[in-house]
């Protein structure tokens, strides 16, 4: 077991009732607090994920609802089902949390905006990017002081003929050039590495994902657009056997780990961040 997957599973098992007082749990909360405070304003990407597990307690849920924006409260009131309305607001707790963090400031003192394509950004603050993503019981996010995206997909059977309409030629031609026992988890390995990089250029959809070449060489990933070669940098991340996830930047310094959260556990301390 690699030391990615055992940090994954103490995340994990964070989540355990039991655990919430055990002296190795506090280490870890002493490791992710350090590692925020060792990047605080220095321009390294942070890579963070919340993981579902459960149910957010309905209190609290109410009580998280408060530090958002009347308006992003209503659309998340609209949802017909919790589970999509607690990712979403998850995602909006975990950026505030962060940007919080490094930036030093007051939720309160946050203001958001979205540019013409719907891409979120910080209208008070040219220092710090962020982008959210969010599948199956996973919420991810990265902030860094430049253009940044992510993506997390959960890796489910798929239909891999709609490459031909979603993915460049050359995409195609790499994806069907595997064993079929590897297509699948490729098809998502390209697909979140697409889906980061449209995030982190912040120009939505109006860029079609076939318009653009992810090339991965071994351990290195670029992509091409219009013959020439876009100045971003891609790394994925194993954050569980189910789901593909990737984050894309325009600096090459990404974190080596991700920060783990689970939020019941963190609750008290978000509530003491976003005052």
């Amino acid at each position: 077991m690699t030391e990615a997957d055992e940090f994954t599973k103490q995340a994990i098992f964070m989540t355990k009732p039991e655990y919430k007082q055990d002296f190795h749990y506090k280490v870890i909360r002493k490791r992710f607090n350090a590692d925020f405070a060792s990047k605080k304003n220095t321009g390294y990407v942070t890579v963070a994920a919340v993981n579902l597990v459960g149910t957010l307690e309905k209190s609290k849920y109410d009580k998280l609802l408060t530090y958002i924006s009347v308006e992003k409260q209503k659309r998340i009131n609209r949802f017909h089902r919790y589970q999509d309305a607690q990712r979403t607001l998850i995602g909006d707790i975990l950026v505030r949390y962060l940007l919080c963090k490094r930036l030093g400031v007051r939720n309160k003192e946050l203001i958001f905006g979205v540019n013409e394509y719907g891409k979120p950004f910080l209208v008070n603050s040219t220092d710090a990017e962020f982008n959210i993503s969010h599948s199956g019981e996973w919420v991810v996010c990265s902030i860094d002081n430049m253009p940044v995206g992510i993506d997390i997909e959960q890796v489910k059977p798929i239909d891999i003929s709609i490459a031909e309409r979603f993915f460049s030629k050359e995409e195609v031609k790499s994806l069907m050039s595997k064993c079929i026992a590897e297509r699948e988890a490729y098809f998502y390995d390209l697909w979140t590495l697409k889906e980061s990089y449209i995030k982190a250029v912040g120009k939505g959809l109006s860029i079609p994902l076939n318009s653009f070449t992810i090339r991965i060489v071994k351990n290195n990933i670029t992509v091409c657009s219009a013959n020439e070669t876009d100045n971003y940098y891609f790394k994925q991340y194993y954050i569980d056997q189910e789901y593909k996830m990737a984050v894309c930047s325009s600096k090459n310094e990404f974190p080596d780990e991700i920060n783990f959260f689970n939020i019941d556990e963190l609750y008290e301390e978000l509530l003491l961040i976003l005052i």
